[in-house]
């Protein structure tokens, strides 16, 4: 398969057997689903998270948990099987390339005998690199170990450690060992010896017999040589390179082959717990600046309940994740006037928080300052509009509520989930496109759309996180329903002392649970009689 190019397209990129993913893996490989897995970029880091395939996406051998995304890492392993891909910042890495010796040399693949006992040297040598490697802290460290006791106990002359780079043949060493100072083994392998370890089996080429050797092995004088594959999980993250070189014939020791396998299952653990340990420090790392992002949304936002002359607010925001792309802002006029906005930054994650945040404080003094809903939107809309990322927007519905007159005037950016509730009971949506998404057309010119209003009215804007939230899959999997505005009229029907608690826990009931899919917000205005 041909290397994947990543980019930050809206959605991120799917990768399954259906024919419409953007990364189409063949319909006959059967361990792949439809829509197997998702790779995007929050516009800091590249996360993949599992959609619920059958057979799993592995991340370093470790298998994800469907719909949570990973942070990924340079040199990582995503594993879809039969497919394992590395996560590599450049196309092409830079190594080196092996020997092409492929259908020329006679490489035999060992599955030792575990039964057959190591020499007491051996095993003495093993028992001592385990306790070693409990020391070890990184891969650097690691490697330097295992090619010391390589060396110790097979008594060949060169060790490498080598990672592969691609299927063409390029590997990058990573550590090399020689037990003749001087003698490197240098940048050429044996293609057909790694071809036959990558299979998952230790491999060896028998010394002695220049028959069953290849003319560019016999050029380098390797007599003897082993590779053992470092595996995570069902991938081979290294390989573990031996040979003899020279013009004499060195045999191999009896029980190197079983030796060198106990020592790449140790060195395969251990590099196991290292990746585990990265990934960890990663997610510490990540929720860290979540947890701080999310810290500062708060801040900003206006307290959950204020009283404003006539006017009694209720607001509330809960993201899908720890930081939200919704916002929403309550902004007094005078004594008789107050505006209500709700917005709602297409995306989730970092950049989308970063939006938001900018664009609820451009607003705040924008309507602050002039009290004019379109003056404040288009004003928004010149200041989003060269600043945000090219697939982002941001869809706003802002309105002023005008006690001495009488009115609400609103402006809708391509939002439209709100309503107004009367004090006869009746119910009217307020969704007159006046206009499209912030940071879509800076020329745009809004228009104000204005309605009348009585005492006992009551104001109510949501965030579609409310109204496209689905019911909780029913035992047969056939009905998927949202919340929708029918279900929002029917919570703010009952005109509690708190519809903004009323609404979140109607849309709990209809999830089955209080994950909510996406960022969710409620803001609600009421004209009260007495001040």
């Amino acid at each position: 398969m041909a290397p994947i190019e990543l980019s930050g397209k809206p959605g991120g990129i799917i990768l399954g057997r259906h024919e419409r993913c953007d990364v189409c893996l063949p319909a006959d490989a059967e361990e792949v689903s439809r829509h197997h897995a998702r790779i995007s970029h929050d516009g800091v880091r590249w996360n993949v998270a599992d959609l619920g395939s059958r057979w799993g996406t592995f991340v370093n051998g470790m298998k994800l948990t469907p719909q949570m995304a990973v942070v990924l890492g340079e040199g990582d392993l995503v594993r879809i099987t039969p497919w394992t891909f590395t996560v590599n910042s450049q196309a092409q890495q830079q190594g080196s390339q092996v020997d092409n010796d492929t259908g020329q040399t006679h490489v035999r693949t060992v599955k030792p005998d575990p039964l057959r006992p190591l020499a007491e040297e051996m095993l003495a040598l093993l028992l001592e690199y385990t306790a070693a490697t409990g020391a070890a802290t990184n891969e650097a460290q690691l490697a330097e170990l295992l090619l010391d006791a390589a060396i110790k106990g097979t008594r060949l002359e060169n060790a490498v450690m080598l990672r592969p780079l691609d299927n063409a043949g390029n590997v990058h060493v990573i550590a090399s060992r020689s037990a003749r100072p001087g003698k490197e083994s240098g940048a050429s392998f044996s293609r057909s010896l790694i071809a036959a370890a990558s299979k998952g089996e230790a491999a060896e080429i028998q010394g002695g017999d220049p028959e069953n050797m290849a003319l560019s092995v016999m050029q380098l004088n390797i007599t003897s040589a082993i590779c053992v594959p470092l595996m995570l999980g069902g991938s081979v993250v290294a390989y573990l390179y031996l040979d003899a070189r020279g013009n004499r014939t060195r045999p191999f020791r009896t029980g190197s082959t079983a030796f060198c396998v106990a020592l790449g299952r140790m060195a395969s653990l251990a590099m196991t717990n290292f990746k585990r340990l990265e990934m960890e420090k990663r997610a510490v790392a990540v929720h860290a600046e979540l947890t701080a992002a999310a810290a500062a949304q708060k801040w900003i936002m206006p307290p959950r309940d204020g009283r404003f002359g006539v006017f009694k607010t209720i607001g509330e925001m809960r993201p899908g994740q720890l930081v939200g792309g919704d916002f929403f802002d309550i902004v007094p006029l005078d004594g008789n006037r107050l505006a209500i906005a709700l917005g709602d930054v297409s995306g989730k994650g970092v950049v989308a928080s970063v939006l938001m945040t900018a664009a609820q404080g451009f607003l705040h003094a924008a309507l602050a300052q002039s009290a004019d809903p379109v003056d404040a939107v288009m004003r928004l809309n010149r200041f989003i509009f060269p600043r945000r990322p090219a697939e982002k927007f941001i869809t706003l519905w802002v309105g002023i509520l005008d006690a001495a007159a009488g009115t609400l005037s609103y402006v809708n950016c391509g939002h439209g989930y709100a309503i107004l509730g009367r004090k006869d009971g009746s119910i009217e949506q307020l969704d007159k496109d006046t206009g499209p998404p912030i940071g879509v057309d800076v020329q745009f010119q809004y228009q104000c759309e204005t309605v009348p209003l009585e005492t006992g009215a009551r104001v109510m804007v949501v965030s579609d996180g409310i109204i496209e939230q689905f019911n909780a899959p029913p035992a047969d999997a056939t009905v998927r329903r949202q919340f929708g505005m029918a279900g929002l009229k029917e919570a703010i029907g009952s005109a509690a002392a708190d519809e903004v608690a009323d609404v979140f826990a109607a849309v709990i009931r209809h999830a089955g649970t209080d994950r909510l899919s996406d960022d969710a917000t409620v803001a609600l205005v009421r004209w009260e009689t007495h001040a």
